[in-house]
């Protein structure tokens, strides 16, 4: 095989390359984004044939299989080699001799420097969110699939929480999901005697707020559950029964029992008289034991006898302080979900200006309460929705409580940053150019705008795929905006300029 023919093939493929002679091999450079030259090929001979060594670094792992890999030396080693006899094997070698030479060409960028600008921006807006959610309480991110609305959610989240996750909560919304999950809802349970019944549930949101409210509570007085523990234990050394008396001074007989995690106590001699843990809580907190307050002077007696036996001090509820701590509910995908089933009467309540217990409502189920019970939500609670401005049900989403939330658009190079540890660094200056000329040429598309941008997040994939760019836009990319073409006459000849588009490699100066 000639040399020459490969060097004149290697000359027609890169005309901006630059040859140096040494006495060994022929190499070719590039200048890189430092405006330095680096070797992007090496080709010399040898007695099976001409031998060609490329960059391994910008070879994917099935890629790196048709090479012989030097050892590492380092980072910039020209290290895959292969040997060709033919011509039929430089067409064969000249696309992967093209990645040595674009990697070598674009990578030298650093990723800090690549996405200066951006990393600022997204930090400055990541700083203006912030202040946004706590100046409105409530606040929805929206924008194109793939953005990263989640992930900056959860990155809000975190920094004003200052990294607590018992301070965070996350919902996803979805059609099926409806006011039982979220705020509350009947929910089947075993009773005392083993016996289906339904009971009232907190959903995860008032949960949540609970977890809250408690936060910005302090002092009183309450050993509720180590005085029961020593009850119950003592209750239950007594094979014939832990005798006591009533109020009235006649004597109850009681054994212990345990159902899941519930413990309690139940006379000896009676079917129906159960005294469970919550129960005698709720009469030591001066509540009815049950909705009805039945068998309560039971229940009054066995708290009397803890008191005096097993040292339980009264109960003192603690005061309202104010807190600085700050819980973070995100809700993604929030127009998925049929909005006013799910939220109802949280409408008022979670209006900004009726925050705290000058909003307190009383729930769908407020008749099944112990006592007079409301419900808010505290003023330390922030809420996050994120959704799809392409969503088709985001033309469902209630006026009312597109009112109640503060809108802001994340748009595609909003969140570049969420590439930082997850892509190589050499990689990421490739995927940003793909990722700017791909959303640059979809505008350019009739009826499709920047709402049908492709975020950064779909190049997640990347490292699972090997960097594979034809496996990303087969498997990710391409199904995607054949459902945003789907209907038009242009639909092959639009996805082949999209096509193109993602596929080119030169950087664009300014982006919109």
């Amino acid at each position: 095989m000639d040399k020459e023919l490969v060097l004149r093939k290697v000359k027609e493929a890169f005309p901006n390359a630059v040859q140096h002679e040494t006495n060994s091999y022929t190499a070719f450079s590039v200048e890189n984004k430092k405006d330095k030259k680096r070797n992007f090929i090496e080709i010399s001979k040898s007695r099976v044939g001409i031998k060609v060594a490329i960059l391994s670094r910008f070879l994917s792992s099935q890629e790196k299989t048709l090479f012989t890999i030097a050892p590492k030396q380092h980072g910039w080693a020209i290290d895959a080699n292969c040997y060709i006899q033919s011509e039929e094997d430089i067409d064969r070698v000249l696309p992967f001799i093209r990645k040595s030479y674009e990697g070598v060409r674009l990578s030298e960028k650093p990723f800090a420097e690549v996405n200066e600008q951006v990393i600022k921006e997204r930090d400055k807006m990541k700083s203006t969110l912030k202040t946004s959610l706590i100046t409105s309480y409530n606040l929805i991110l929206r924008g194109a699939p793939g953005t990263g609305k989640t992930y900056l959610a959860k990155q809000i989240a975190e920094e004003l929480t200052d990294g607590h996750p018992e301070q965070i909560g996350f919902v996803q919304f979805h059609p099926s999901y409806d006011y039982t999950d979220f705020v509350e809802g009947l929910r089947p349970v075993k009773d005392d005697s083993g016996e289906i019944k339904f009971d009232i549930k907190p959903g995860i949101f008032k949960e949540f707020c609970q977890r809250a409210i408690k936060s910005s509570k302090s002092g009183g007085q309450d050993n509720f559950d180590e005085a029961w523990e020593k009850f119950w234990e003592a209750v239950s050394d007594e094979p014939d029964g832990y005798k006591m008396k009533t109020l009235k001074g006649k004597p109850m007989n009681l054994v212990a029992y345990e159902k899941g995690d519930m413990t309690g106590v139940t006379e000896k001699e009676s079917d129906s008289r159960f005294y469970n843990r919550n129960q005698c809580y709720n009469v030591y907190r001066g509540l009815p034991g049950t909705p009805k307050g039945g068998f309560d002077t039971y229940r009054k007696a066995i708290i009397k006898e803890m008191a005096e036996k097993f040292d339980l001090k009264p109960y003192h509820a603690p005061e309202d302080i104010q807190s600085d701590k700050k819980f973070v509910f995100i809700i993604d995908e929030i127009n998925r979900g049929e909005i006013s089933k799910i939220f109802g009467e949280l409408f008022y309540a979670i209006d900004p200006g009726y925050r705290g217990k000058k909003g307190a409502i009383s729930t769908q189920y407020a008749n099944m309460h112990e006592g007079e019970e409301k419900f808010y939500i505290p003023e330390n609670v922030y809420i996050i929705g994120t959704m799809n401005d392409i969503d088709r049900s985001v033309d469902s989403f209630d006026f009312a409580m597109r009112r109640r939330f503060r809108f802001v658009e994340i748009k595609a190079e909003d969140c570049l940053g969420m590439w930082k540890n997850q892509l190589d660094d050499s990689k990421i200056l490739e995927a940003t150019i793909r990722l700017r000329h791909l959303n640059q040429a979809i505008e350019k598309i009739a009826d499709l705008n920047r709402n049908y941008h492709i975020g950064p997040s779909y190049f997640l994939a990347l490292p699972q795929l090997d960097y594979d760019y034809e496996r990303l836009w087969q498997d990710y990319i391409q199904p995607l905006l054949e459902e945003y073409l789907r209907g038009s006459y242009q639909e092959a000849e639009q996805l082949e300029e999209l096509k193109a588009a993602f596929d080119k490699l030169e950087e664009m100066d300014d982006v919109d």
